[in-house]
């Protein structure tokens, strides 16, 4: 297998015994190529397999990286924060473009995996815009109504409009409660996976003229996920202090929660991906 490096940089990796302790560098650099430079799924099924049994996060980088998120969050005005870990297994960023197909979100600098403030802004959205509010679009029936109710004094909105706008802002206005990136509070776990397409030629036929027809062979596509012992931190903050604050994080948090029991995060959620103990 071969490094697609420099000479000089091939030479001091396998000096050092091929050891790398950044999962974001490994996957995106340190990727061993056949002589033709290709591999098949078998390669890449043996690469996350290594992985997985070999690979080791610094416990000493993910404590300082933990101490300072807290840090972080302290420093706001007003903040709500909890730790939670995965009811089975997890994968947040499969479908981001990569070298080896699927993708896992991991911070660029320490390499550890995170999950994202904007997922799960999102997701806290989702779940108030269709289990709290039970509305479907929130631009027509949700911003709208909030627009008449700034119209006319007399306008009444239905409860928890006011706290939705509120917490995630609208085009105009920001949202006065921020998501932070959700970090591991301890090793995460990884684990490989595998999804089988099973109708290979009837995707790939752009013509539209190939029937998913059981007699196709399957397409083993490799991946890696977090095992449940991956617990992660979350917190939301207030963007500024004032007599609403404490109440809108409250809120915003509560709904957070709900939206990872209920509702799950990343990838594959219908197959029973991404549901956290809460």
């Amino acid at each position: 297998m071969n490094l697609p490096l420099p000479q000089d940089t091939r030479q001091s990796f396998v000096q050092i015994n091929q050891q790398c302790s950044n999962l974001s560098l490994l996957l995106d650099r340190y990727i061993p190529y056949r002589d033709n430079w290709k591999f098949d799924g078998k390669d890449k099924n043996e690469i996350f397999t290594n992985i997985a049994n070999s690979f080791g996060f610094s416990s000493d980088l993910l404590h300082a990286n933990y101490q300072r998120w807290q840090k972080r969050v302290k420093s706001f005005p007003y903040y709500q924060y909890f730790n939670s870990s995965p009811e089975w297994r997890m994968i947040i960023g499969l479908g981001q473009t990569t070298t080896l197909e699927t993708n896992i979100t991991l911070d660029r600098i320490t390499g550890l995996p995170i999950i994202p403030g904007s997922a799960l802004k999102g997701l806290a959205a989702s779940y108030a815009l269709l289990c709290v509010l039970e509305k479907t679009n929130r631009i027509s029936e949700v911003e709208e109504e909030y627009h008449k109710f700034l119209k006319q004094k007399n306008y009444q909105l239905s409860e928890n409009y006011l706290e939705f706008i509120k917490i995630f802002g609208y085009e105009g206005e920001i949202g006065q409660v921020i998501f932070l990136d959700a970090v591991p509070t301890k090793v995460p776990k990884l684990e490989p996976d595998i999804m089988n397409n099973h109708y290979p030629d009837y995707y790939n036929d752009t013509t539209g003229r190939t029937a998913p027809t059981p007699y196709q062979n399957p397409n083993p596509v490799y991946f890696l996920t977090l095992g449940k012992e991956s617990q992660f931190a979350f917190a939301v903050v207030s963007r500024t202090l004032n007599e609403d604050s404490s109440n809108l994080v409250n809120i915003a948090c509560e709904w957070l929660k709900k939206g990872l029991s209920e509702l799950g995060i990343g990838s594959k959620t219908a197959a029973g991906y991404g549901y956290f103990h809460i």
